[in-house]
């Protein structure tokens, strides 16, 4: 081999050489951008999962809050119609009673309502005709057996009540309605708490 020869050889060498070391430095720098490249595609994958998971959670805490919140209403609402159904059947109860009870509660009503003993003792239109002069007669009999006035007298007026009665003053221009929609009314104000804990309690 001549000189010429040798000197190309040992180019070719040094360019091999050259070429195997660019080579290496290149595929090192290869694999740590692709390191590095999969580290932040899995940092971000695991943030993004993680923010997933955290956005759900959040979510299903929202949707169970809501739920519990639309559960107690429905609840409410039920124990609610029930102690309203317990009070309107006490109201048909008053008005189912037995004749005798029935007319001993109306003149217990009249007697107790009275102020002066001289009202007018309004009832509904059937009420008038079935119960009314024997209502009137037991009323005064409570009053006398007071010691108070026991002139109440049966109106000719009637009203529109389904059971239970109205006063009328002597004057004309002051009623007491002792209806039974009206007692009921006014002692479901006071007792409806204490009804709801014999209902629920």
């Amino acid at each position: 081999m001549n000189g010429i020869e040798n000197i190309i050889a040992k180019i070719s060498e040094e360019c091999a050489a050259e070429i195997n070391s660019i080579s290496a430095d290149a595929e090192a720098k290869i694999a740590e951008i692709k390191a590095t490249c999969e580290k932040k595609a899995q940092d971000e994958y695991s943030a993004i999962v993680a923010q997933g998971i955290s956005d759900a959670e959040t979510r299903v805490k929202r949707l169970d809050s809501v739920a519990q919140l639309d559960s107690k209403k429905t609840v409410l609402a039920a124990k609610q119609e029930l102690v309203d159904q317990a009070f309107s059947r006490a109201a048909e109860m008053a008005a189912e009673l037995p004749e005798s009870e029935y007319i001993a509660f109306l003149a217990s009503l009249a007697a107790k309502a009275a102020e002066n003993g001289d009202e007018k003792v309004i009832l509904s239109p059937a009420d008038r005709t079935r119960y009314g002069k024997s209502v009137c007669i037991k009323a005064n009999e409570l009053l006398a057996a007071e010691g108070r006035n026991a002139s109440l007298t049966l109106s000719e007026r009637t009203a529109d009540i389904t059971g239970g009665l109205i006063l009328l003053l002597d004057s004309g221009d002051v009623e007491v309605n002792c209806s039974i929609a009206t007692l009921v009314g006014a002692a479901k104000h006071d007792l409806a708490a204490k009804v709801a804990e014999v209902l629920f309690d």
